[in-house]
């Protein structure tokens, strides 16, 4: 029984030093290990499908790790800029149906995760970077039925938000 509790114990001062998360646990595997050449791949190697269930899973998991590390300065203008964003963006009826909707809200996500990339110090910025431009590359195209690979263009409207960047929280 004491070794459980050393394990334990040393697991949670790991987790504590590397600034994982104690609310999780033990720390889920990055939903993308790396890409190349225009493709994701887990860390066994496999490529994946950049299906929208699979992008919104990465990108839950990239925000919620990311906004983890923020100080509580930034923590505020996160929520503030994250709540702007979804209760200010409204898709006008332009026959996008619920799928647009859906659509516009993982760019959204891509431009929350862009801002937490700035506000975080990490070793691997590139990296998380350039796994955060391939999603948004792929969101270029539309991931949901009936026309699935067809170009998909952000309404005006959402561009319009997203153009007006989140405060830089580090100026605080």
């Amino acid at each position: 029984m004491r070794n459980i509790s050393i394990k334990g114990a040393a697991a949670l001062f790991l987790s504590a030093a590397l600034g994982w998360s104690s609310v999780t646990g033990a720390q889920a595997p990055e939903p993308i290990a790396f890409i190349g050449h225009g493709a994701m791949f887990d860390d066994t190697g496999k490529q994946i499908q950049a299906t929208p269930a699979f992008i919104e899973k990465a990108q839950a998991y990239y925000i919620e790790t990311l906004s983890a590390q923020l100080q509580p300065s930034q923590k505020a203008k996160f929520s503030a800029e994250r709540e702007r964003y979804f209760k200010t963006y409204k898709r006008s009826g332009d026959g996008g149906g619920q799928e647009g909707v859906k659509q516009d809200t993982l760019i959204i996500n891509a431009a929350l995760i862009d801002w937490l990339i700035k506000e975080v110090p990490q070793s691997d910025f590139g990296d998380l970077q350039g796994k955060n431009n391939l999603i948004k590359a792929k969101l270029r195209y539309r991931l949901f039925p009936p026309e699935v690979g067809a170009p998909y263009a952000a309404p005006q409207e959402l561009m319009n938000l997203l153009k007006h960047p989140l405060p830089d929280a580090r100026k605080d």
